[in-house]
């Protein structure tokens, strides 16, 4: 039985301009996302983790190379864990895609969903799934970390708690979070753990949680 720490990367660029990235290649960390995961760096050495796993984009490895860094660690590319393949809806801003007709059953009925060109939830968790599998059979005693993206672990805590991919929504998980199972017991044994917290103004704070039911995650996408 593994115990896997799940890592949503840092604040991106995309996350920073309210921006659906997916897959689009090239999106980095922000300025914020680079102090956040200096941070991230410190707080993880806490938890006496054992490998290294990440989704293979770039927001997602530039999150945690410093403390892979720091621990002498390699980072082992899984790109079952990579994130939702939003087809069309890529690179467009979530002002916009909320006016979309389809927006309304990606929150209520997911399982219902396909992104145009692009992947259904279905398929994304049936990866995932897979991938907890895998990673349980390689390391049956270690402390594996993965970092991945807010709508795969979403959908990873659901798996871990037996709930219907339709209720995923309802589960929040903010960039630099850490979030803790143990799989394949489906044992859920912490999460949304902030990891990753910079001083805010309050009113910065504000605008924060207005934003955090969305696509990919919590606060950001």
């Amino acid at each position: 039985m593994a115990t896997i720490y799940l890592l949503r990367h840092a604040e991106s660029t995309a996350n920073k301009d309210a921006i659906l990235a997916g897959r689009i290649p090239g999106i980095s960390l922000s300025k914020t996302g680079r102090a956040q995961s200096r941070l991230i760096s410190k707080n993880l050495t806490k938890y006496e983790l054992g490998p290294i796993y990440s989704s293979p984009l770039e927001r997602c490895l530039e999150t945690i190379e410093p403390f892979a860094q720091s621990q002498k660690k390699r980072i082992r590319k899984a790109p079952e864990f990579i994130e939702m393949d939003y087809g069309q809806w890529s690179g467009r801003k979530l002002a916009t895609l909320r006016r979309e007709k389809l927006w309304r059953r990606i929150q209520q009925e997911p399982s219902r969903v396909r992104f145009p060109s692009g992947e259904s939830f279905e398929e994304m968790q049936k990866r995932v799934r897979k991938g907890l599998d895998g990673l349980s059979r390689r390391h049956k005693t270690s402390k594996v970390l993965l970092v991945s993206h807010g709508d795969p672990i979403k959908v990873m805590i659901a798996l871990t708690l037996g709930l219907d991919i339709d209720q995923f929504q309802k589960i929040v998980v903010d960039p630099g979070s850490l979030t803790i199972i143990d799989w394949p017991s489906k044992t859920l044994l912490g999460t949304n753990i902030p990891l990753a917290n910079l001083p805010k103004k309050n009113s910065a704070r504000k605008i924060q949680l207005k934003k955090r039911r969305v696509i990919g995650g919590g606060t950001n996408v």
